[in-house]
Protein backbone atom coordinates (compact mmCIF):
# COMPACT_ATOMS: atom_id res chain seq x y z
CA UNK A 1 0.00 0.00 0.00
CA UNK A 2 1.19 3.46 -1.13
CA UNK A 3 1.68 5.45 1.95
CA UNK A 4 2.80 9.46 2.14
CA UNK A 5 3.04 9.26 5.99
CA UNK A 6 3.07 7.14 9.08
CA UNK A 7 -0.11 7.10 11.34
CA UNK A 8 0.64 8.52 14.17
CA UNK A 9 -1.47 10.15 16.78
CA UNK A 10 -2.75 13.51 16.02
CA UNK A 11 -2.64 15.32 19.02
CA UNK A 12 0.48 14.13 20.30
CA UNK A 13 1.77 15.23 16.86
CA UNK A 14 0.37 19.09 17.17
CA UNK A 15 2.36 18.88 20.86
CA UNK A 16 5.87 18.27 19.29
CA UNK A 17 5.41 19.96 16.34
CA UNK A 18 4.27 23.40 18.98
CA UNK A 19 7.59 22.54 21.09
CA UNK A 20 9.75 22.43 17.69
CA UNK A 21 7.70 25.89 17.32
CA UNK A 22 8.75 27.19 20.41
CA UNK A 23 12.55 25.64 20.08
CA UNK A 24 11.77 23.25 22.91
CA UNK A 25 13.02 19.80 21.88
CA UNK A 26 16.55 19.83 23.57
CA UNK A 27 15.21 17.38 25.89
CA UNK A 28 14.78 13.31 25.14
CA UNK A 29 11.09 12.50 24.68
CA UNK A 30 9.70 9.77 26.64
CA UNK A 31 6.38 8.34 24.77
CA UNK A 32 4.62 5.97 27.44
CA UNK A 33 1.34 4.06 27.01
CA UNK A 34 0.07 0.57 26.64
CA UNK A 35 0.66 -1.49 23.53
CA UNK A 36 -0.35 -0.46 20.21
CA UNK A 37 -1.26 3.02 21.34
CA UNK A 38 0.84 4.68 18.44
CA UNK A 39 3.76 5.73 20.16
CA UNK A 40 6.25 4.55 17.04
CA UNK A 41 4.39 5.92 14.15
CA UNK A 42 3.99 8.87 16.03
CA UNK A 43 7.49 9.19 16.71
CA UNK A 44 8.66 8.31 12.96
CA UNK A 45 6.22 10.65 11.63
CA UNK A 46 7.28 13.63 13.34
CA UNK A 47 10.95 12.87 12.32
CA UNK A 48 9.43 12.88 8.51
CA UNK A 49 7.67 16.03 8.85
CA UNK A 50 10.63 17.84 10.77
CA UNK A 51 13.15 16.69 7.88
CA UNK A 52 10.97 16.79 5.11
CA UNK A 53 12.64 18.93 2.33
CA UNK A 54 9.68 20.34 0.25
CA UNK A 55 6.60 20.85 3.72
CA UNK A 56 4.83 23.21 0.76
CA UNK A 57 4.44 20.31 -1.85
CA UNK A 58 5.14 17.16 -0.67
CA UNK A 59 2.01 14.30 -0.22
CA UNK A 60 0.21 11.92 -1.87
CA UNK A 61 1.81 11.27 -5.05
CA UNK A 62 4.32 13.90 -4.56
CA UNK A 63 7.31 12.70 -1.69
CA UNK A 64 9.94 14.51 -1.56
CA UNK A 65 13.06 12.86 -1.14
CA UNK A 66 13.55 13.32 2.52
CA UNK A 67 10.01 11.85 3.31
CA UNK A 68 10.47 8.81 0.37
CA UNK A 69 13.32 7.85 2.43
CA UNK A 70 11.69 8.10 5.90
CA UNK A 71 8.90 6.26 4.89
CA UNK A 72 11.04 3.44 3.40
CA UNK A 73 13.15 3.33 6.69
CA UNK A 74 16.39 4.67 4.18
CA UNK A 75 16.59 7.59 5.81
CA UNK A 76 20.47 8.80 6.64
CA UNK A 77 19.38 10.91 9.75
CA UNK A 78 16.73 8.92 11.39
CA UNK A 79 17.82 5.79 13.13
CA UNK A 80 15.50 3.18 14.80
CA UNK A 81 16.35 0.51 17.15
CA UNK A 82 14.61 -1.86 19.06
CA UNK A 83 14.74 -5.57 21.09
CA UNK A 84 17.04 -7.82 19.15
CA UNK A 85 19.22 -11.04 20.05
CA UNK A 86 23.07 -10.17 19.98
CA UNK A 87 23.20 -12.86 16.80
CA UNK A 88 20.64 -10.62 14.43
CA UNK A 89 22.15 -10.11 11.02
CA UNK A 90 21.54 -7.07 8.70
CA UNK A 91 19.24 -9.57 6.39
CA UNK A 92 16.60 -9.88 9.27
CA UNK A 93 16.42 -6.40 10.18
CA UNK A 94 15.41 -5.17 6.54
CA UNK A 95 12.98 -7.95 6.38
CA UNK A 96 11.37 -6.41 9.47
CA UNK A 97 11.45 -2.86 8.26
CA UNK A 98 10.16 -4.13 4.79
CA UNK A 99 7.33 -5.33 6.90
CA UNK A 100 6.65 -2.30 8.64
CA UNK A 101 6.52 -0.48 5.22
CA UNK A 102 3.60 -2.50 4.52
CA UNK A 103 2.10 -2.67 7.80
CA UNK A 104 3.02 -0.15 9.95
CA UNK A 105 1.22 -1.74 12.62
CA UNK A 106 3.64 -4.69 12.88
CA UNK A 107 5.50 -5.82 15.71
CA UNK A 108 9.17 -6.92 15.98
CA UNK A 109 9.64 -10.62 16.06
CA UNK A 110 11.95 -9.95 19.33
CA UNK A 111 9.93 -7.18 21.08
CA UNK A 112 8.89 -10.19 23.94
CA UNK A 113 11.91 -12.01 23.97
CA UNK A 114 14.98 -9.84 23.90
CA UNK A 115 17.00 -6.93 24.94
CA UNK A 116 17.88 -3.41 23.87
CA UNK A 117 21.98 -4.35 23.88
CA UNK A 118 24.82 -2.17 24.32
CA UNK A 119 26.80 -3.21 21.66
CA UNK A 120 30.58 -3.54 20.95
CA UNK A 121 32.36 -0.47 21.32
CA UNK A 122 34.32 -0.80 18.21
CA UNK A 123 31.92 -2.80 15.84
CA UNK A 124 28.70 -2.20 18.07
CA UNK A 125 26.09 -3.80 15.58
CA UNK A 126 22.64 -1.84 13.80
CA UNK A 127 20.02 -3.03 16.89
CA UNK A 128 22.32 -1.66 20.15
CA UNK A 129 22.64 1.81 22.13
CA UNK A 130 26.20 2.11 20.49
CA UNK A 131 25.08 2.36 17.34
CA UNK A 132 22.67 4.64 18.33
CA UNK A 133 25.37 6.72 19.85
CA UNK A 134 27.48 6.84 17.10
CA UNK A 135 24.65 7.93 14.87
CA UNK A 136 24.08 11.03 17.06
CA UNK A 137 27.87 12.04 17.26
CA UNK A 138 28.02 12.46 13.85
CA UNK A 139 26.43 15.52 11.44
CA UNK A 140 23.24 15.59 9.72
CA UNK A 141 23.86 14.35 6.46
CA UNK A 142 20.79 15.97 4.62
CA UNK A 143 18.15 16.99 7.23
CA UNK A 144 17.78 19.70 9.81
CA UNK A 145 17.27 17.35 12.63
CA UNK A 146 18.86 13.27 14.01
CA UNK A 147 16.20 12.07 15.66
CA UNK A 148 17.02 8.66 17.68
CA UNK A 149 13.99 6.22 18.30
CA UNK A 150 14.18 3.72 21.03
CA UNK A 151 11.76 1.02 20.33
CA UNK A 152 10.54 -0.59 24.00
CA UNK A 153 13.15 0.90 25.99
CA UNK A 154 12.24 -0.28 28.70
CA UNK A 155 14.17 -3.40 27.65
CA UNK A 156 17.20 -1.58 28.04
CA UNK A 157 19.60 -4.03 29.66
CA UNK A 158 21.84 -2.32 32.83
CA UNK A 159 24.59 -2.10 30.39
CA UNK A 160 23.14 -0.22 27.31
CA UNK A 161 20.87 2.15 29.97
CA UNK A 162 23.60 3.03 31.64
CA UNK A 163 25.84 3.50 28.77
CA UNK A 164 23.11 5.80 27.39
CA UNK A 165 22.67 8.41 30.31
CA UNK A 166 25.61 10.36 29.43
CA UNK A 167 23.95 11.29 25.48
CA UNK A 168 20.29 11.83 27.19
CA UNK A 169 21.75 14.38 29.38
CA UNK A 170 23.78 16.60 26.95
CA UNK A 171 21.91 15.25 23.46
CA UNK A 172 23.99 16.51 20.64
CA UNK A 173 22.80 19.67 18.99
CA UNK A 174 19.57 19.85 16.31
CA UNK A 175 18.90 16.18 18.03
CA UNK A 176 15.47 14.56 18.94
CA UNK A 177 15.62 11.42 20.60
CA UNK A 178 12.71 9.57 21.52
CA UNK A 179 12.36 6.45 24.24
CA UNK A 180 9.35 4.38 23.62
CA UNK A 181 7.59 2.45 26.38
CA UNK A 182 4.42 0.40 27.61
CA UNK A 183 6.50 -0.09 30.83
CA UNK A 184 8.12 3.21 31.81
CA UNK A 185 8.09 2.08 35.40
CA UNK A 186 10.03 -0.28 35.13
CA UNK A 187 13.05 2.10 33.60
CA UNK A 188 16.25 3.28 35.70
CA UNK A 189 14.54 6.50 37.34
CA UNK A 190 17.84 8.12 35.88
CA UNK A 191 16.40 7.45 32.41
CA UNK A 192 12.77 8.61 33.47
CA UNK A 193 14.38 12.01 35.15
CA UNK A 194 16.19 12.89 32.03
CA UNK A 195 13.09 12.97 29.98
CA UNK A 196 10.17 14.90 29.21
CA UNK A 197 7.44 12.33 29.63
CA UNK A 198 4.30 12.26 26.61
CA UNK A 199 1.38 9.64 27.88
CA UNK A 200 -0.57 8.30 24.73
CA UNK A 201 -4.13 6.31 25.87
CA UNK A 202 -5.18 3.88 23.78
CA UNK A 203 -6.80 4.88 20.56
CA UNK A 204 -10.18 5.90 20.12
CA UNK A 205 -12.59 4.26 18.17
CA UNK A 206 -12.96 7.67 15.70
CA UNK A 207 -9.25 8.19 15.04
CA UNK A 208 -8.59 4.59 14.69
CA UNK A 209 -10.74 3.14 12.65
CA UNK A 210 -10.14 4.33 9.11
CA UNK A 211 -6.88 3.41 9.50
CA UNK A 212 -7.12 0.04 10.28
CA UNK A 213 -10.19 0.05 7.27
CA UNK A 214 -7.74 1.09 5.25
CA UNK A 215 -5.15 -1.45 6.07
CA UNK A 216 -7.07 -4.32 6.37
CA UNK A 217 -9.39 -3.56 3.43
CA UNK A 218 -12.65 -3.62 5.96
CA UNK A 219 -15.24 -1.37 6.37
CA UNK A 220 -15.14 1.24 9.36
CA UNK A 221 -17.71 -0.39 10.92
CA UNK A 222 -16.15 -3.73 11.08
CA UNK A 223 -12.88 -1.70 12.07
CA UNK A 224 -14.65 -0.19 14.89
CA UNK A 225 -15.75 -3.59 16.42
CA UNK A 226 -12.61 -5.30 16.46
CA UNK A 227 -11.00 -1.63 18.24
CA UNK A 228 -13.53 -2.11 21.01
CA UNK A 229 -12.54 -5.70 21.60
CA UNK A 230 -8.94 -4.65 21.23
CA UNK A 231 -9.06 -1.81 23.63
CA UNK A 232 -7.68 0.37 21.44
CA UNK A 233 -4.56 -1.46 21.14
CA UNK A 234 -4.00 -0.96 16.96
CA UNK A 235 -1.57 -4.31 16.90
CA UNK A 236 -4.38 -6.36 18.47
CA UNK A 237 -7.19 -5.07 16.83
CA UNK A 238 -5.08 -5.47 12.88
CA UNK A 239 -4.66 -9.25 13.61
CA UNK A 240 -8.36 -9.67 14.73
CA UNK A 241 -8.85 -8.12 11.59
CA UNK A 242 -6.27 -10.77 9.65
CA UNK A 243 -7.81 -13.60 7.59
CA UNK A 244 -7.41 -17.32 9.84
CA UNK A 245 -8.15 -14.28 12.95
CA UNK A 246 -10.98 -16.37 13.72
CA UNK A 247 -9.45 -19.40 14.68
CA UNK A 248 -7.40 -18.09 17.79
CA UNK A 249 -10.60 -16.45 18.76
CA UNK A 250 -12.59 -19.52 18.84
CA UNK A 251 -9.67 -21.08 20.47
CA UNK A 252 -9.66 -18.98 23.15
CA UNK A 253 -13.67 -18.98 23.16
CA UNK A 254 -13.15 -23.01 23.60
CA UNK A 255 -10.68 -22.87 26.49
CA UNK A 256 -13.14 -20.30 28.33
CA UNK A 257 -16.07 -22.76 28.10
CA UNK A 258 -13.93 -25.78 28.79
CA UNK A 259 -12.76 -23.99 32.11
CA UNK A 260 -15.57 -23.29 33.41
CA UNK A 261 -17.68 -26.21 32.66
CA UNK A 262 -14.45 -28.08 34.50
CA UNK A 263 -12.89 -30.13 31.88
CA UNK A 264 -9.48 -30.30 32.90
CA UNK A 265 -8.25 -32.89 30.52
CA UNK A 266 -9.11 -30.41 27.24
CA UNK A 267 -7.44 -27.90 28.85
CA UNK A 268 -4.35 -30.06 29.69
CA UNK A 269 -4.24 -31.15 25.90
CA UNK A 270 -4.28 -27.00 24.98
CA UNK A 271 -1.85 -26.12 26.96
CA UNK A 272 0.41 -28.82 25.40
CA UNK A 273 -0.60 -27.72 21.83
CA UNK A 274 0.13 -24.13 22.72
CA UNK A 275 3.85 -25.80 24.36
CA UNK A 276 4.31 -27.30 20.57
CA UNK A 277 3.01 -24.99 18.66
CA UNK A 278 0.70 -26.95 17.48
CA UNK A 279 -3.31 -26.11 16.26
CA UNK A 280 -6.20 -26.31 18.53
CA UNK A 281 -7.43 -30.06 17.76
CA UNK A 282 -10.67 -28.65 17.86
CA UNK A 283 -10.23 -25.72 15.19
CA UNK A 284 -12.47 -25.46 12.76
CA UNK A 285 -10.02 -24.95 9.62
CA UNK A 286 -11.58 -24.06 6.16
CA UNK A 287 -11.03 -22.32 2.80
CA UNK A 288 -11.38 -19.08 4.20
CA UNK A 289 -8.46 -19.29 7.27
CA UNK A 290 -6.75 -22.49 5.34
CA UNK A 291 -3.53 -20.15 4.39
CA UNK A 292 -3.03 -17.84 7.75
CA UNK A 293 -0.42 -18.25 9.74
CA UNK A 294 -3.29 -19.41 12.71
CA UNK A 295 -3.81 -22.20 10.63
CA UNK A 296 -0.17 -23.33 10.46
CA UNK A 297 1.79 -24.90 13.68
CA UNK A 298 4.19 -22.06 15.05
CA UNK A 299 7.79 -24.07 14.50
CA UNK A 300 9.91 -21.41 16.23
CA UNK A 301 9.88 -20.40 19.60
CA UNK A 302 9.17 -16.45 18.70
CA UNK A 303 5.71 -17.60 16.65
CA UNK A 304 4.67 -19.92 19.65
CA UNK A 305 5.38 -17.15 22.09
CA UNK A 306 3.48 -14.33 20.28
CA UNK A 307 0.61 -17.16 19.69
CA UNK A 308 0.35 -17.83 23.73
CA UNK A 309 0.55 -14.40 24.35
CA UNK A 310 -2.57 -13.56 22.53
CA UNK A 311 -4.12 -16.88 23.29
CA UNK A 312 -3.75 -14.74 26.52
CA UNK A 313 -4.94 -11.75 25.46
CA UNK A 314 -8.17 -12.93 24.01
CA UNK A 315 -8.73 -14.65 27.63
CA UNK A 316 -8.13 -11.33 29.02
CA UNK A 317 -10.74 -10.00 27.03
CA UNK A 318 -13.65 -13.14 27.88
CA UNK A 319 -12.80 -12.59 31.35
CA UNK A 320 -13.25 -8.42 31.52
CA UNK A 321 -16.03 -8.73 29.29
CA UNK A 322 -17.66 -11.36 31.70
CA UNK A 323 -17.07 -8.75 34.67
CA UNK A 324 -18.60 -6.05 32.81
CA UNK A 325 -21.60 -8.64 31.99
CA UNK A 326 -22.34 -9.10 36.47
CA UNK A 327 -21.79 -5.43 36.95
CA UNK A 328 -23.67 -3.91 33.99
CA UNK A 329 -26.78 -6.00 33.21
CA UNK A 330 -28.93 -5.35 30.97
CA UNK A 331 -26.88 -2.44 29.99
CA UNK A 332 -23.52 -4.49 28.73
CA UNK A 333 -22.59 -4.47 24.99
CA UNK A 334 -20.59 -7.46 24.65
CA UNK A 335 -16.83 -6.27 22.92
CA UNK A 336 -16.77 -9.46 21.25
CA UNK A 337 -19.78 -10.44 19.74
CA UNK A 338 -19.58 -14.27 18.67
CA UNK A 339 -18.97 -15.28 22.57
CA UNK A 340 -21.81 -12.95 24.02
CA UNK A 341 -23.70 -16.54 25.13
CA UNK A 342 -20.68 -17.76 26.68
CA UNK A 343 -20.13 -14.83 28.64
CA UNK A 344 -23.65 -14.58 30.17
CA UNK A 345 -23.42 -17.96 30.80
CA UNK A 346 -20.31 -17.33 32.89
CA UNK A 347 -21.30 -14.15 34.36
CA UNK A 348 -24.02 -16.07 35.87
CA UNK A 349 -22.49 -18.47 37.96
CA UNK A 350 -19.28 -16.70 38.90
CA UNK A 351 -18.43 -13.90 41.24
CA UNK A 352 -17.17 -10.61 40.20
CA UNK A 353 -13.95 -10.83 43.04
CA UNK A 354 -12.78 -14.00 41.26
CA UNK A 355 -13.04 -13.10 38.34
CA UNK A 356 -11.23 -9.75 39.07
CA UNK A 357 -8.37 -12.43 40.41
CA UNK A 358 -8.50 -14.54 37.56
CA UNK A 359 -7.87 -11.39 34.97
CA UNK A 360 -4.47 -10.79 37.21
CA UNK A 361 -3.96 -14.46 36.62
CA UNK A 362 -4.07 -14.17 33.45
CA UNK A 363 -2.20 -10.85 32.58
CA UNK A 364 0.96 -12.61 35.55
CA UNK A 365 0.84 -15.71 32.89
CA UNK A 366 1.13 -13.64 29.32
CA UNK A 367 4.04 -11.58 31.69
CA UNK A 368 5.91 -15.07 32.52
CA UNK A 369 5.91 -16.37 28.63
CA UNK A 370 6.82 -12.62 27.31
CA UNK A 371 9.95 -13.71 30.30
CA UNK A 372 10.77 -17.13 28.14
CA UNK A 373 9.33 -19.04 30.60
CA UNK A 374 7.83 -22.57 29.60
CA UNK A 375 4.93 -21.83 27.67
CA UNK A 376 3.41 -25.40 28.55
CA UNK A 377 4.01 -24.97 31.85
CA UNK A 378 2.55 -21.42 32.58
CA UNK A 379 -0.27 -22.34 30.55
CA UNK A 380 -1.13 -26.09 32.32
CA UNK A 381 -0.92 -23.90 35.37
CA UNK A 382 -3.16 -21.25 34.55
CA UNK A 383 -5.76 -23.13 33.43
CA UNK A 384 -5.62 -24.97 36.36
CA UNK A 385 -5.77 -22.11 38.84
CA UNK A 386 -8.83 -20.59 36.81
CA UNK A 387 -10.66 -24.08 37.53
CA UNK A 388 -10.30 -23.87 40.38
CA UNK A 389 -11.62 -20.51 40.87
CA UNK A 390 -14.62 -22.13 38.77
CA UNK A 391 -15.14 -24.57 41.18
CA UNK A 392 -15.14 -22.46 44.08
CA UNK A 393 -17.53 -19.96 42.87
CA UNK A 394 -20.12 -22.78 42.05
CA UNK A 395 -19.14 -24.46 45.43
CA UNK A 396 -19.40 -28.02 43.37
CA UNK A 397 -18.27 -31.36 45.48
CA UNK A 398 -16.65 -32.18 42.07
CA UNK A 399 -14.95 -29.12 41.95
CA UNK A 400 -14.10 -28.49 45.37
CA UNK A 401 -12.62 -32.41 45.74
CA UNK A 402 -10.48 -31.64 42.36
CA UNK A 403 -9.20 -28.39 44.07
CA UNK A 404 -7.46 -29.54 46.80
Amino acid sequence: MDRHSFPGRRGTLESLLRMRENDQLGQPFLLAGPDGSGKENTALEFARIINCSAPETCGAGSLCESCAKALAFQHPDIHWIGPAPATVKEDDIRALLVRKMGNPFDSSPWAASSQVGIGDPENPGPMTVRSLIHFLRRKAFQSPYKVAIVADAHRMNLASANAFLKTLEEPPPRSVIFLLSSASESMLPTIRSRCRKIQLDPWPVSELAPLLAEQAGVTAEAAAGVIRAADGNARRALALLTPGAGILVEWAMMIFEWIQRGDRALCAVAADELHRGAISHAARLDENNAGSPESKPAKEPIERRARAIRLCELLALLYSDTVACRELGTDWIPRLEVARESVQRAAASRGTRSLLQDLARIESARGEIDRNLNIGLVMAVLFEELSNHVGIDQGSVKFRASAR
